[in-house]
């Protein structure tokens, strides 16, 4: 029972962590996208917040949020050129390292799945 438990519980944190993870790998996105355009904010100035709270009746930053969502989807990768240098390195550098958070985040929530699945928890 207390191993059911624990895989249960694994599974909860796996599941809680990989939107905490998603999120973050989305502001990641949108410092880039702010470093690409040059408006407004600096990536310095943004705070992880400002991808949720910003002017919702602005079209502008609705749309840069958006395409801060689908920059980067999960199963492709992360393009780095010989030519990003700087910041822009850095920044899709952090990318790829929150692709592998995601991927082994997913990997331990299927994994505590199945194991739950086989031991019959809540059955």
């Amino acid at each position: 029972m207390i191993a059911q438990f624990l895989g249960f519980f694994i599974f909860i944190i796996t599941t809680f962590a990989l939107f905490i993870f998603y999120y973050i790998k989305v502001f990641w996105h949108l410092k880039l996208l702010v470093l690409q355009n040059k408006k407004g904010k600096t990536p310095k100035e943004l705070q992880a917040m400002d991808l949720l709270i910003f002017d919702w009746k602005n079209a502008e930053e609705r749309k840069l949020r958006l395409e801060a969502l689908w920059m980067y989807p999960l199963l492709f990768p992360v393009e780095i050129d010989e030519r990003d240098k700087g910041e822009v390195l850095h920044i899709k550098q952090t990318i790829k390292r929150w692709n592998i958070a995601i991927y082994l985040t997913l990997m331990a929530m299927l994994l505590s799945y199945i194991y739950i699945s086989k031991t019959g928890f809540g059955g």
